[in-house]
């Protein structure tokens, strides 16, 4: 096993100058070249033989050149060799860029050649990190992105799944590269000038950029593509601030293009309507700018969680001055005309506010923490949590006769009967004493097996039960008392045990 490296690839050298000997003799000519040069080291160890090898530009030669040949067999030989040459890492780093550029020319042949093509992108990215960057990871980009765009499901969703891991391995570097500066650097205090003077920075900041261009419907600048699925680039960025919030907030030039770019986006994207699929993608970022980025970006944060209010309560009172100065540029975003459910967009917008909504109000420090930024400053006369709590108060009550149908035996349901989304429901009440019109609302009856926002593999937006949303809103008051009140005693518990049994009397 220790020489499995060396004695591999001299098969396949040579199998590869057999076949290559007549049509092909410069084929045949670089894999001697490389034989030549394998029998000369000494080594035996597979890590050491692989680090050799990397010394030398002219061991991808042969394969470089079985690619460009045309020969399917010469093709599919060389694809393999290359696949074992990169992930023991024995691949030259001048030779990488070439390399990307000579799979890129072979990603129309074929499934397997395809779905190998593709297995070599992310080890190039994560193990030769320090040579994959700028124009290098460019070409590794537009790999993916080419093969993605297959017709054959295996190939689109591998492409779809590598490209993933890329962009986050991208951003994954930044908290190498920001780690390796001096501890006495501030980074929160970055300026976008500093983010473009370091390499693996100024990557990402390009990636980034592309990503909101491109979900926006422009044309990229740093990313070579042609034609793009949006719900694919919208996913990118998904994984981007579900992974990466914290790098994303302390670098002023991605905040900047954050701002700039993707939450202008988000605002008039939910003033017209969208497909079902994309709708959801959208909602989801908009929760994760807002759980993790209302700091850094507190005034777009303010207009989103503004507009979730508006689509759940299409009659809400006008947003107070500051959001509205806020949201000029984008005054679609807080029209009632175009809220769901009020003539405009399809009902299922409402839904994916609530439940958004629901997941900002049922945590209690993220709640607490979005009431001092915002309403609890008193200066500026914003109110955004509580008419965030105001609009599921009176989605709550818009169906007054299933208050009424559940008299004594139903009731407010618990805060988390609904946090098991997917789980079977609980079986009906037994005791028939209850009054049975209480049946008309309750989790047996009136919540989804999947929340509509975690619905990523559907086109079409389910059949939601009429009473879901009544439902939804009077599970998130009663979470939005439980999780408050327990926070409370938490803190006041801690204040009295660091005071001493004085105090507690």
């Amino acid at each position: 096993m220790a020489t499995s490296i060396g004695t591999l690839l001299l098969g396949e050298l040579q199998a590869l100058s057999t076949e290559a000997r007549r049509k092909h003799p410069e084929i045949k000519e670089a894999a001697e070249r490389v034989i030549v040069l394998m029998r000369g080291i000494k080594a035996t160890d597979s890590a050491q033989i692989a680090a050799e090898l990397a010394k030398s530009d002219e061991v991808v030669g042969p394969f470089v050149l079985g690619c460009k040949s045309g020969n399917q067999r010469l093709v599919a030989a060389s694809v393999q060799c290359l696949q074992q040459l990169v992930s023991h890492q024995a691949v030259s780093p001048r030779s990488i860029r070439a390399t990307l550029g000579t799979l890129n020319a072979v990603g129309h042949l074929g499934t397997d050649i395809q779905v190998k093509v593709l297995q070599m992108v992310l080890p190039l990215v994560t193990m030769y990190d320090g040579s994959v960057f700028g124009e290098t990871l460019v070409e590794a980009l537009h790999l993916c992105l080419a093969l993605q765009r297959s017709r054959d499901l295996i190939v689109n969703n591998t492409a779809a799944a590598i490209l993933r891991q890329v962009v986050v391995a991208v951003f994954d570097r930044v908290v190498a590269e920001d780690g390796a500066h001096t501890a006495g650097e501030d980074h929160c205090a970055d300026s976008a000038e500093r983010d473009m003077t370091r390499r693996y920075a100024k990557d990402a900041y390009f990636v980034l950029q592309d990503l909101c261009l491109l979900a926006a419907g422009g044309d990229s600048i740093f990313i070579r593509v042609d034609a793009v699925d949006q719900g694919l680039i919208l996913d990118l960025l998904e994984s981007v601030l579900a992974n990466h919030a914290a790098v994303l907030a302390r670098h002023a030039a991605m905040v900047q293009i954050l701002r700039e770019r993707l939450a202008p986006f988000l605002v008039g994207f939910f003033g017209e309507k969208a497909p079902f699929t994309l709708a959801v993608r959208c909602t989801r970022i908009v929760w994760l700018f807002v759980r993790d980025l209302h700091g850094a970006l507190a005034a777009e944060c303010e207009v989103l969680l503004a507009l979730l209010a508006r689509l759940i309560d299409p009659g809400a009172a006008k947003p107070a001055a500051r959001r509205q100065s806020i949201s000029a540029q984008h005054p679609v975003a807080l029209v009632p005309s175009k809220a769901a459910g009020a003539g405009g967009l399809p009902v299922f917008y409402r839904v994916l506010a609530a439940e958004v909504a629901r997941l900002a109000l049922q945590d209690p420090r993220l709640l607490c923490g979005l009431y001092a930024q915002y309403d609890g400053r008193g200066t500026d006369g914003s109110r955004v949590v509580a008419d965030l709590v105001a609009a599921m108060a009176k989605l709550a009550t818009e169906q007054p006769e299933l208050r009424a149908s559940n008299g004594g035996g139903g009731g407010i349901p618990a805060a988390d009967s609904t946090a098991g989304a997917g789980q079977g429901a609980p079986p009906a009440a037994a005791d028939g004493a209850a009054d049975p019109r209480a049946a008309q609302l309750g989790p047996h009856n009136s919540s989804l097996r999947a929340e509509l926002h975690r619905l990523l593999d559907k086109h079409d937006p389910p059949s939601v039960p009429e009473t879901y949303l009544v439902y939804l809103a009077l599970t998130t008051v009663t979470a939005v008392a439980d999780g408050l009140a327990t926070h409370t005693l938490e803190r006041c518990s801690r204040t009295v045990a660091t005071a001493g049994p004085d105090a507690a009397t």
